[in-house]
């Protein structure tokens, strides 16, 4: 056993001067040259064979499953441009969020290209491409364009790609020749406004007269739109608007009479009540607007009614109903109601103003505004009323038929659409009928201590604050000194 331990001690010794002769190996003339070989390999391997390991909680910087699905429906080569200025501060801070957002999907999709673009460097590029605000951002994919801008999130780019992925949107078609307002009208009456808008915002519409024809097998259907007639469709124009229903296509309807327009079957199958008369507001009276002039920030946060909240503006509203029923396939959605201190009067039928009386008018005689109608328990509702609702439904494809109707038959004219926020609420209630593709939800990673919760005393927050600049700093310096002091007594 003697001769055992002392083989092993000296084992252990040989082993120790072993470790004791290469301790200084980076003394040697060939240990720089070495070691600047071995940066310029690792960075050459780093360079071919790239490797991202997220180690972040909850795998934040990570696509999730349902992103990388939708990428493995498009194969061609995405293009993303863009528009952000290079200053220092907001212009970089866009460069950088872009950045980060589109090397995840990179990571996963190699045939993704990203170009930034200096507006102040290519004002002509900008100016073409209708760029509004820094930091907005084009995606094209096999000759269809979307545009993106805050917030720059996974949820909101993945849904952009799955509406690239299902091809191109269906035209809007406008229904004409029934007193509705005409696209190509710049007159207060016309509707030119909405048709730039709607096509800047790269939707394709046409007017059409003739709409009952049947669209050829295999085109998606188109939204049509019902803009407010003042003359009645005939039958066979209700008939094939129904029949667009039952095929699953899309409808905005803006009324104000089922029966007057002709569609009082319309309304009948699609379960909706429109009131007879208008809603009112009495408190319009102090200010010399006209009862049924109505203005509402009162909407569900449903639909195209998401993070909207611009004040917008509807004449001669009339109230909308749709009860929801059993086993009913349809999904109601209330978007904006009105006229919170007022009702739905059943015998008001509008009132002028010296403002709006024709010249002839003002000359006659002074003009005294009507009594407020009293309300009426037994035939009047009280308010606020639904003047806007949808409804949607999903389809065996997967995507959503939806319905927009809105109570004010000339919303849609130029002469509405100048006030507030109408035609952005217009805008923004259409994209979504027509956009009517299924939608991906991403549940929210949430952060890990991301509160830190500090002593409510003054006391231990000073104490807190002075360790922190001044102890901790006093503490460092004297490791060091200690450090220096112990080496110079060796």
């Amino acid at each position: 056993m003697q001769t055992d331990f002392m083989a092993n001690t000296r084992r252990f010794h040989h082993l120790q001067q072993w470790f004791t002769a290469r301790a200084h190996w980076w003394q040697h003339p060939l240990a720089v040259a070495l070691l600047l070989l071995l940066t310029v390999a690792s960075g050459m391997l780093a360079g071919q064979f790239p490797l991202m390991v997220d180690i972040t909680h909850n795998h934040r910087n990570t696509l999730s499953a349902a992103s990388k699905q939708v990428l493995e429906q498009l194969p061609d080569r995405i293009e993303v441009t863009a528009f952000c200025s290079n200053s220092p501060y907001k212009g970089r801070y866009f460069r950088k969020s872009i950045t980060a957002l589109i090397q995840r999907y990179q990571h996963a999709h190699p045939a993704i290209d990203l170009q930034f673009v200096d507006p102040a460097v290519d004002p002509t590029l900008a100016r073409a491409q209708h760029i509004k605000k820094e930091g907005e951002m084009i995606i094209r994919y096999r000759g269809q364009e979307k545009r993106l801008y805050l917030p720059y999130t996974e949820e909101a780019f993945t849904n952009l790609l799955l509406q690239l992925q299902h091809g191109a949107r269906a035209p809007i078609l406008f229904a004409s020749g029934h007193g509705e307002p005409a696209l190509d009208d710049q007159s207060a009456k016309g509707a030119s406004q909405l048709a730039v808008a709607l096509r800047e915002a790269g939707l394709s519409i046409m007017p059409s007269a003739g709409f009952e024809q049947k669209p050829t097998a295999g085109t998606p259907l188109p939204t049509l739109v019902l803009a407010g007639a003042t003359r009645p469709y005939t039958p066979a124009q209700v008939q094939a608007i129904q029949a667009h229903i039952q095929q699953g296509g899309n409808l905005v309807w803006l009324t104000d009479s089922a029966s007057s327009q002709g569609l009082q079957p319309l309304a009948d199958s699609l379960g909706i009540t429109i009131s007879q008369g208008m809603v009112i507001d009495p408190g319009n009276r102090q200010f010399e607007i006209p009862l049924h002039a109505l203005s509402t920030q009162r909407y569900s946060g449903l639909g195209p009614t998401q993070e909207f909240a611009l004040r917008t503006f509807f004449d001669a509203a009339h109230a909308l109903q749709r009860p929801r029923q059993y086993g009913d396939a349809w999904k109601v959605l209330p978007l904006v109601a009105a006229a919170e201190h007022g009702w739905v009067s059943h015998t008001y039928r509008g009132e002028q103003y010296p403002s709006e009386q024709s010249p002839g008018e003002k000359l006659g005689h002074s003009h005294q505004p009507a009594k407020i109608p009293a309300f009426n328990p037994q035939t009047d509702m009280q308010g606020p009323a639904t003047i806007a609702l949808a409804l949607e439904k999903t389809l065996a494809s997967g995507e959503f038929q939806r319905i927009l109707v809105l109570g004010s038959s000339q919303f849609f004219s130029n002469a509405q659409l100048q006030r507030g926020g109408n035609l952005a609420f217009s805008i923004q209630s259409l994209l979504w009928v027509v956009n009517n593709q299924p939608s991906v939800s991403l549940p929210i990673a949430p952060l890990r201590d991301s509160v830190i919760v500090l002593p409510s005393q003054n006391t231990w927050l000073m104490v807190l604050f002075n360790g922190f600049q001044f102890g901790l700093p006093a503490l460092l310096l004297y490791a060091g000194w200690s450090t220096w002091r112990r080496k110079q007594a060796h």
